[in-house]
């Protein structure tokens, strides 16, 4: 696996070397192109202001050329490095600038006015000539401008050649001096990755407290690191958690089997009753640990559409005998007429000890001869009993796991309504309790 530093060096390296290459084309291609251009360039600029200062006589022929200061002399004192002549259209000289009477033409050839551009040797040196039609009055005429190749060379400077070797060793200082800025920075910048990576290793289970350091981090990591830090934090929390938990269960279970224990020891002079019951008290207690266990993993949930009416018929079904035992009578889930279909997205076993969680507590907190309220609607279900309600220093503690309200402390677990949070929770939907006067009601809103 490649790392990153890796990535960015390579990814570097190739777009600076195509930037390079493409560098080193462009000048090559200029020293190459650009003299002739110029020269190109140069010429058609001259010819134009020859043309442009051609006189006409009264006849309509040129009589003379009218030209500025500067290029006058250079026409009158460079007589073998720059001259022009005007011709008509046979080819006739009419005007030059270094008083010849015979057009321009290679070697051994005549006039041609197709041929724009050519060179010729005068006395060993290279010329270049340009040829331009021009037209006046309805007759045409013909300019023709020689530059020196000697001048040319005086004019571009050095050599071109030597020109392009500097150029090109230029781009390539300039690349290598790039690529060690390059590597030295990304050095610098990846530097809190390191940092962030031997932190990271140093992480054990029983260390969960470390953080990853935030000073120096480029502003793109920063989200990212925050990101892990609170993934730290979570699992800090839940591993806090569940040594309290564990903590908590342990000290639960200790009281029923250290009195089981002294049941077994009186032998036939124990109470048979009791030790049923402590039995009953820790089957319980096993039993809603394992459902608070259950409720906390996501995994273990099912998504389904089901019908809440069904659900909470089934739950107040269960505990009806308690309920009668209790003298306590369960209204709007359990009655002779179907009542309409609500339907929602839910884990049905989950949904199921939800309610029953949530029922049961209202009849054990449900005075005898009183009702126990299920409403169930598409928003929400509501579980109310008509009992002396949730003291005001109570309401914080009631979702805590195994807090029990006073007149409860020798019955349950205290894990009912932790495992309804929980599963509320799994499900997206919130959990609520208040006073309804008189009793409390407990509600589950949807979404």
């Amino acid at each position: 696996m490649k790392s990153l530093s890796s990535r960015l060096l390579t990814t570097t390296a190739i777009a600076l070397t195509c930037i390079s290459g493409i560098v080193v084309l462009v000048l090559t291609l200029l020293l190459r192109w650009g003299p002739d251009m110029m020269i190109n360039l140069d010429l058609d600029r001259n010819a134009a202001r020859i043309v442009e200062g051609v006189h006409f006589n009264a006849a309509g022929m040129p009589d003379s050329v009218r030209l500025s200061q500067k290029m006058t002399a250079i026409y009158s004192v460079l007589l073998q490095d720059a001259a022009y002549r005007v011709l008509d259209q046979d080819g006739v000289v009419l005007l030059s600038s270094d008083h010849a009477d015979t057009a321009y033409a290679p070697a051994g050839e005549s006039f041609n006015p197709q041929r724009s551009r050519f060179r010729v040797v005068s006395n060993g040196e290279g010329q270049q000539v340009l040829t331009v039609p021009f037209t006046h009055d309805g007759r045409a005429f013909h300019v023709q401008l020689m530059r020196s190749e000697r001048m040319h060379r005086i004019m571009l400077g050095s050599d071109s050649e030597k020109a392009q070797k500097i150029a090109i060793a230029s781009a390539v200082v300039a690349m290598l001096l790039f690529s060690l800025v390059v590597v030295a920075t990304l050095h610098r910048s990846l530097k809190p990755l390191r940092k962030a990576s031997a932190a990271a290793g140093q992480i054990q289970v029983d260390n969960l407290s470390a953080r990853l350091s935030l000073d120096d981090v480029p502003s793109e990591l920063a989200p990212l690191f925050n990101a892990f830090n609170l993934a730290l934090q979570r699992l800090e929390d839940g591993y806090r958690v569940q040594r309290e938990f564990l903590a908590t269960a342990a000290h639960e279970l200790k009281t029923p089997l250290a009195l089981m224990r002294g049941q077994v020891e009186l032998d036939d002079r124990g109470d048979r009753g009791a030790l049923l019951r402590d039995l009953d008290h820790m089957a319980r207690h096993v039993h809603q640990l394992l459902h608070l266990a259950e409720a906390s993993e996501r995994q273990n949930y099912a998504m389904e559409q089901i019908d809440l009416n069904d659900i909470a018929a089934e739950a107040s079904a269960q505990l009806e005998r308690l309920a009668q035992q209790r003298e306590v009578h369960i209204v709007g889930a359990v009655n002779d007429e179907p009542a309409m279909k609500v339907m929602i997205m839910a884990d049905r076993g989950a949904l199921f000890v939800l309610l029953r969680n949530l029922i049961e507590n209202a009849v054990h907190h449900a005075p005898p001869g009183s009702a126990v309220d299920v409403d169930v609607s598409v928003r929400e279900v509501a579980v109310r009993d008509y009992g002396d309600g949730i003291p005001a220093e109570a309401m914080p503690q009631l979702f805590k796991r195994f807090w029990r309200g006073a007149h409860r402390r020798d019955e349950g677990a205290g894990l009912g309504l932790s495992i309804c949070e929980e599963i509320a929770h799994a499900h997206g939907w919130t959990l609520q309790a208040e006073n309804a006067v008189p009793g409390a009601r407990f509600r589950v809103v949807f979404g």
